[in-house]
């Protein structure tokens, strides 16, 4: 005799918890047969599940776009900071003009002689000085992980946007469902006083 768990949620097949994103997104699923999905449940509690799903892929997807932005960013940045040791190293046997930018907007000028060596912002108000293959590493370094991280961002805003239409068609085919049910439910009830009445 096999005994069944009375305190199992009849809500949590809605998520394949086996199946999640790398950020722990859960995968939804999708109803296939309606009838034998809501049989046992409450439908009101169906609609709001699927609410309440819907509400944190938006969150979700809201997240990620946001997250997409600021890494492209940083990306950028990174090559732009690469590209600058690079123009140094290459011009490190001679003087040369320089614009650096003192705070948001505001520029100076320098004259830089035979540079050896390049200061790195590493945040913080931290500033270190390395020499330009180091300085390449550490740059490298970051951008690889940056563009790791908007790789793995990108894909997990498609699973996003995958679930959140999966959850429109479920909400749709709940919905439709319900109104057959109760157009079912109002024409039988016709059909009884029908026959009363006769």
């Amino acid at each position: 005799m096999t005994t069944t768990n009375t305190n199992e949620d009849p809500y949590k097949i809605l998520f394949e918890q086996d199946i999640k994103t790398a950020t722990n997104i859960p995968m939804v699923t999708f109803i296939s047969n309606v009838e034998d999905f809501v049989k046992d449940k409450d439908i009101e509690n169906v609609f709001k599940q699927l609410q309440e799903a819907y509400q944190k892929y938006k969150f979700f997807e809201s997240k990620l776009s946001n997250n997409i932005s600021m890494l492209t960013q940083r990306s950028k940045q990174l090559q732009e900071s690469l590209d600058i040791v690079n123009h140094v190293e290459n011009k490190s046997s001679e003087s040369f003009s320089v614009q650096y930018e003192l705070s948001e907007g505001v520029y100076s000028s320098a004259e830089v002689n035979e540079p050896k060596s390049i200061y790195l912002w590493l945040g913080a108000n931290v500033m270190l000085e390395y020499s330009f293959e180091e300085a390449r590493e550490v740059l490298r370094k970051n951008k690889d992980s940056v563009d790791l991280q908007l790789r793995e961002s990108i894909q997990d805003l498609g699973f996003v946007k995958d679930q959140i239409t999966t959850t429109d068609v479920n909400v749709s085919r709940v919905y439709n469902y319900d109104v057959i049910q109760k157009r079912k439910l109002k024409q039988s009830g016709k059909s009884t006083e029908e026959e009363e009445e006769k």
